[in-house]
């Protein structure tokens, strides 16, 4: 995925470039409205949608087809040809129970010919729905990205080479302080969360870090379109530091302590290839569409307990992505999103945390203030610590991406890679206060009956500490309710 617009200030991306997510109606008579798939391939299907791709294939304007429903007999979403991709997909191969049935991404050379292709599809009658599809990215700050290197240097050491950072005594973080950590586990009956099932989609995990081995249950990270371009590495870091903060083992002598005991589950929703945000941002990690769609699927077919998604963008859902959440939350799940971290930008609604039914989270600083980069907005949650919160990192070697330099040609080239830490780090970000929320709610879930995400939310909400930035009132777009208590949470 190209992204032309600069990925800095007010000018963040919002849609991919020349994609397009359908969905086909599935038909009880055949592919597509009884005709059989060799019809379709000679052109006797002159729906406008299927015209419309049959003029583009044959253009050379269609890069590719990718269908997000997992086949009956692989189980793996695929690749297809373009053209007859949309009617192959409502076919018998299609599992009807997949969340992702009958759903592709469609990608064109050509960002200008996205319009016509959406209008003809939005006029075929077998096309339940065709959408734009926005970016999505991580809800970390932009000096939690150097601020391994600058540590590096006053050390010594040369800036970037991902030395490891020693995390302060576990006893003394101050964000566990600041939620009454201990205090909520030393309460009578209190319960570890070994039953609630979380779930985390992110960069990945770095499953054998000393603090995390053993911890995590299950890790997807398999990019169904071309294996090979997502490893099991974590190259950014960022999943393991969300995961770090969750549930890093608190009964060692290691590192840093996480907030409880969980069945973690993680998805890797990026994969392996940094694309060109602009030459100020350089070459940056994106979500990939089709790992996402396959994750949050996987996760209604699962019935995860709870989501964490530390992602964040300004572009409204796609159709695909709105019926994915509006799955989740039906099915009881949780949703903990990022509010985004574009304060000094004017706040833009960040998705998927202003999705309805999803609990938004901003961060707060040390002295309970709201975090200088944290979006404000009526669709906030609540808050929790976002600044300075060390945690786990993986134990090789990784990086944020790359700067961007003019090749001979003029056009962009990948420059010196920006590395990170490993083992360790403390980084800022709306990012690393939803974890903190996501946690308590599996608590939450563990030491009281089972509730919807409504009433899950109302619980947070109803426990939080008023801070003093929010003037007495009890509601703040800054705060929402105020800041996470977990010992009030869960007495």
């Amino acid at each position: 995925m190209i992204i032309k617009q600069p990925f800095s200030g007010s000018t963040l991306p919002e849609y991919q470039q020349g994609t397009l997510i359908v969905k086909v109606r599935p038909s009880i008579g055949g592919p597509i409205g009884g005709m059989s798939i060799a019809a379709i391939a000679e052109g006797s299907l002159t729906t406008p949608g299927i015209a419309a791709l049959s003029f583009f294939e044959r253009g050379g304007l269609i890069k590719k087809v990718t269908a997000l429903g997992r086949s009956r007999s692989s189980g793996q979403p695929r690749m297809m040809p373009a053209g007859t991709a949309l009617s192959i997909m409502a076919a018998a191969d299609s599992n009807k129970s997949d969340a992702n049935a009958g759903v592709s991404l469609v990608e064109l050379e050509r960002d200008q010919d996205v319009g016509e292709l959406q209008i003809a599809l939005a006029n075929d009658p077998n096309v339940e729905f065709v959408s734009r599809v926005p970016v999505r990215y991580l809800a970390i700050t932009g000096k939690s990205r150097i601020a391994g290197q600058k540590r590096s240097a006053a050390s010594g050491q040369k800036a970037g080479t991902g030395v490891a950072a020693v995390p302060p005594p576990a006893s003394t973080m101050w964000n566990l302080a600041k939620i009454e950590w201990q205090a909520a586990r030393a309460t009578a009956g209190f319960s570890e969360a070994q039953t609630i099932r979380v779930g985390v989609l992110d960069t990945g995990v770095d499953q054998d870090h000393p603090d995390l081995i053993g911890r995590v249950s299950g890790y997807e990270f398999v990019h169904p379109d071309f294996p090979g371009a997502s490893g099991n590495r974590d190259i950014i870091g960022h999943g393991t530091h969300v995961s770090g903060s969750i549930m890093a083992n608190s009964a060692n002598a290691l590192g840093i302590n996480g907030i409880c005991t969980c069945e973690l589950q993680v998805w890797k929703i990026f994969d392996d290839e940094a694309d060109f945000a602009g030459f100020d941002d350089g070459y940056v990690y994106f979500v990939d569409t089709a790992m996402y769609h396959r994750a949050l699927a996987d996760c209604v077919d699962q019935s995860i307990d709870v989501i964490n998604l530390s992602i964040g963008g300004q572009g409204k859902p796609d159709a695909n992505e709105k019926r994915l959440f509006e799955n989740l939350l039906a099915n009881g799940t949780a949703v903990i999103a990022a509010m985004g971290n574009e304060r000094q930008f004017g706040s833009p609604t960040s998705y998927p945390a202003a999705i309805p039914g999803v609990i938004a989270v901003g961060a707060t600083s040390l002295d309970d203030k709201v975090a200088n980069f944290s979006n404000r907005g009526n669709h906030i949650s609540l808050v929790a610590p976002g600044v300075s919160i060390w945690s786990t990192l993986p134990t090789y070697p990784g990086r944020f991406g790359f700067a961007a330099v003019p090749g001979p040609n003029g056009k962009p080239v990948q420059g010196m890679e920006q590395r990170r830490e490993t083992d360790y780090d403390s980084w800022n970000g709306t990012s690393m206060a939803t974890p903190h929320v996501t946690a308590a709610t599996a608590l939450l879930l563990a030491n009281k009956e089972k509730m919807n995400p409504a009433a899950v939310r109302q619980k947070l909400m109803a426990s939080a500490d008023k801070t003093a930035g929010m003037n007495g009132n009890n509601f703040h777009p800054d705060y929402g309710a105020g800041r996470l208590n977990l010992l009030n949470l869960l007495t």
